[in-house]
């Protein structure tokens, strides 16, 4: 299945979070003309669906950064910066949505330590890789391109829309033997519902969106794109991990995916939201001992 580069799903957005200038501007367009000019406004938003932001890198991010070897592996004409340390079998790091492959900073030196390679790539418009879109298919081959040339992958760890991709990839021939997914969202129609919360934007304008998307995506797409429908013929051991906390993907979205994946294991922290479940040490343990097996 062929897609347009900027053609894919996402993470939403915390809802805790200060509310920008600029999510006021494009809230306030979206409600007052969204209900005139629905159509073009869900040109507009097929846009924005499909942009990446990025964010400043952590001080822990950076240090570990500057330790990394990098190199360069070329998908789809995108020179994509990989993040690697250590030596040994390949463990990947998968991050999400408007992230970067340095936040496997708190992973590295016990992954080290206990033997393996950790690969940690930027995807396409995250991070050091060049471009400001991508699409699941792009990250997706960005895995399978990165497994080919490091690989075989004994482990992968990702991190919220990276599990989406990760269980895509996976269920279209990547081979990975132990995977850790933290904070995935398990149905793409849930990150559509909160991205249209998130940017106030009316139903209309999102029914003109959807069919904008349909257009460019054969039959049945909504579902074989979400994690539940990819992991469930997956027959790979899996820990999926997920905080109560969550705002910006609630836990059940996890459960959800354990549920689906055969024999996986679900482990529900408390207290650390979604970003910093990334440096929690008692999850970082319990994510390098089930990839160790």
């Amino acid at each position: 299945m062929a897609l347009p580069r900027k053609e894919q799903f996402h993470g939403g957005r915390a809802q805790d979070r200060p509310i920008p200038p600029a999510l006021r501007i494009i809230r306030f367009l979206f409600a007052t003309l969204g209900p005139l000019l629905p159509g073009l406004m869900g040109r507009w938003a097929y846009r924005l669906w499909f942009r990446t932001r990025r964010f400043p890198e952590s001080a822990a991010g950076k240090q570990q950064a500057r330790s990394a070897r990098q190199e360069m592996v070329t998908v789809d004409n995108i020179p994509v910066v990989v993040h690697i340390w250590g030596e040994g079998p390949v463990v990947l790091f998968g991050h999400g949505w408007s992230g970067r492959g340095s936040q496997v900073a708190a992973f590295v030196e016990p992954l080290v330590s206990a033997g393996f390679q950790v690969v940690a790539p930027d995807a396409p418009g995250h991070g050091e890789t060049p471009g400001d879109s991508t699409n699941i298919l792009e990250c997706a081959a960005t895995f399978q391109a990165v497994a080919a040339r490091f690989g075989p992958v004994q482990g992968a760890i990702t991190h919220s829309f990276g599990g989406m991709v990760l269980a895509y990839a996976m269920n279209n021939g990547l081979s990975v033997d132990r995977v850790v997914t933290i904070s995935a969202p398990a149905h793409v129609a849930y990150l559509m519902a909160d991205f249209a919360q998130t940017l106030a934007i009316p139903d209309s304008v999102i029914a003109a969106m959807q069919k904008r998307i349909d257009k460019h995506f054969s039959g049945g797409i909504w579902e074989r794109l979400s994690t539940v429908y990819n992991v469930k013929s997956l027959t790979t051991p899996a820990l999926i991990i997920h905080d109560v906390d969550d705002v910006s993907v609630s836990w059940e979205q996890g459960k959800m995916i354990a549920d689906a994946w055969p024999g996986a294991q679900f482990m529900k922290t408390s207290g650390l939201g979604h970003g910093r479940i990334l440096r929690d040490k008692q999850v970082v343990a319990a994510a390098v001992e089930f990839i160790k097996g």
